[in-house]
């Protein structure tokens, strides 16, 4: 597995998301594996991840699904200690950069107004195609 980074907050969920590796080209699948390293149950489902590019030092999100795709709105529940895998299929058309994946997770709690309260879980970078 490529490097992680770790989502804290709270104190409470501590969830990690990882590439299978550290370059890709386009329409290359990547491996996803999410993991709940916390204390707590958290909700996922990796079919809506968000792809982002790496552009002018922000991360801009950058589509990936077709107009054919459809993802299954089902919420899973990841227990503790527990890691769920997913696979994300790069675009073919995909320009060469620098990318990563971000994941909302749900807490499984309610924010002041009663909405179920995400966290982002943001994946190691990763490169697609050749750098210029």
């Amino acid at each position: 597995m490529a490097l992680t980074l770790l989502l804290a907050a709270c104190g409470e969920v501590e969830v990690s998301l990882a590439t299978d590796a550290t370059e890709y080209q386009p329409g290359d699948t990547v491996q996803l594996v999410l993991e709940n390293q916390g204390t707590r149950e958290v909700g996922y489902n990796l079919c809506f991840v968000r792809v982002e590019r790496q552009e002018d030092g922000g991360w801009v999100y950058t589509p990936h699904l077709d107009a054919n795709e459809v993802c299954p709105a089902i919420q899973h529940t990841l227990k503790v200690g527990a890691e769920a895998q997913g696979t994300l299929r790069l675009p073919a058309t995909l320009p060469a950069g620098e990318y990563r994946v971000v994941n909302d997770v749900d807490t499984l709690r309610t924010d002041s107004e009663g909405r179920s309260a995400q966290e982002p879980v943001t994946s190691n970078t990763f490169v697609v195609g050749e750098l210029p």
